[in-house]
């Protein structure tokens, strides 16, 4: 029975060793050789393996310095300079149309004709009735010369006299009405034809010749546009023009109008005028600035992405968009110390434009930033700097 006993506390006790020796780190074989103290830790070169083992890679980018346009943004509605609706102002037939939809036209050039015939007719009516008074107003004057002429012989009587005055001074009259009438429809022969009025481009016409167009419809026959020079309506928040130092009133300042992608500049342009009332219900206010547009690519009705220059920062502190976080306290960035340990570094932007931030308060110049690999780093990781991250979405080849 002791025998057995012993036996069972010798095959726990190496059991023990063995759990102990296990969970330790310790090698199984050296305590079984019956060695008196543990090997010791690894240091040296080794560890040091380890630990660039351990550090996250990261791309890294320099803060620089550099001479930075700011610029104000808003969304702008391409406004034509001037737009004119051609509508009839006499009744008649549509003869012709002197023009094809999109034609480029100038100021003077005819563009609709209408039926001119009945007002030819009533202005030759009116010429002749002026010819008649003419006429009679002659006949009257010779006949009051010899009225008066009787007169200073007693020949003829005051009444007479007066009444042959009384025609001369109608029949002047008579000639009066007719003038005034011959101008009237001489004016309206002038509305037979329709000229445009401004330098401009013809839209889809919505009558077409040999209609009977009256002017009391008021219907619009085509629109005419200006396009050169041309208005662009801008909204921005009233807070940021107060920041960036514009008031109402303020011109001249340089506009930029880009495509809707943001890349493609289509024209320069400045402002001319800053409203005076700002929208209670969006807190915006607009701007109009006009364009040349010599190459013709802003169009009325069209949305663009303006940029207004409102200043130009000399030694502005600039990195690459991509590195700036956002975090719930704000924005910051990963700065990368000399001992090569990442930390977050809070920012203030000024503005992002493109692949570079401006950077209004928490940067120096001459840091460095992580601009790739950020997700992996905590504070205080040690990172390794490499030019590039592998991608590590792409396949991996099969060697099997």
């Amino acid at each position: 029975m002791r025998v057995k006993h012993f036996l069972f506390l010798a095959a726990l006790a190496l059991v023990s060793a063995g759990v102990y020796a296990w969970y330790s780190g310790y090698p199984i074989r050296a305590m079984l050789a019956g060695a008196a103290t543990p090997p010791a830790p690894v240091t040296g070169p080794a560890n040091a393996a380890d630990d660039r083992a351990d550090a996250v890679q990261v791309v890294v980018a320099p803060v620089t310095k550099a001479d930075v346009p700011i610029y104000l943004s808003g969304i702008g509605t391409v406004l034509a300079y001037n737009t004119i609706d051609n509508k009839a102002q006499v009744d008649g037939v549509i003869l012709s149309m002197n023009f094809k939809e999109g034609d480029d036209v100038k100021i003077g050039d005819p563009l609709i004709i209408i039926d001119p015939a009945p007002y030819q007719a009533k202005v030759a009516q009116w010429q002749a009735t002026k010819q008649k008074a003419q006429a009679q107003l002659e006949n009257a004057k010779i006949n009051l010369w010899r009225v008066q002429q009787l007169l200073a012989h007693d020949f003829a009587t005051q009444k007479t006299t007066d009444s042959e005055a009384a025609l001369v001074s109608e029949y002047t009259a008579d000639i009066a009405e007719d003038d005034a009438q011959i101008q009237f429809y001489q004016t309206e022969l002038g509305f037979t034809t329709i000229r445009s009025p401004i330098n401009g481009r013809t839209g889809i016409r919505h009558v077409d010749p040999g209609n009977l167009i009256r002017a009391a419809d008021n219907t619009n026959i085509v629109t005419v546009v200006q396009m050169q020079p041309i208005y662009i309506i801008i909204t921005v928040a009233a807070r940021s023009l107060a920041q960036a130092g514009s008031s109402p009133g303020l011109s001249d300042l340089p506009v930029f109008a880009y495509a809707q992608d943001g890349v493609q500049l289509l024209d320069r342009g400045k402002v001319e005028t800053v409203n005076n009332v700002v929208d209670p219900s969006t807190g915006t206010i607009t701007l109009k600035a006009s364009f040349p547009n010599e190459r013709s690519r802003l169009w009325p009705g069209d949305f663009v992405d303006c940029r207004i220059l409102v200043e130009r920062r000399h030694d502005g502190i600039t990195v690459p968009s991509a590195a700036v976080q956002h975090g719930p306290k704000g924005d910051f960035v990963w700065a990368i110390g000399p001992d090569l340990t990442a930390r977050p570094q809070p920012v203030r932007v000024r503005q992002t434009l493109g692949d570079t931030a401006l950077i209004d308060r928490g940067l120096d110049g001459g840091e460095k930033v992580v601009i790739d690999g950020e997700f992996h780093l905590r504070p205080g990781s040690k990172v390794t700097v490499v030019p590039e991250l592998a991608d590590e979405d792409a396949e991996v080849p099969n060697t099997q």
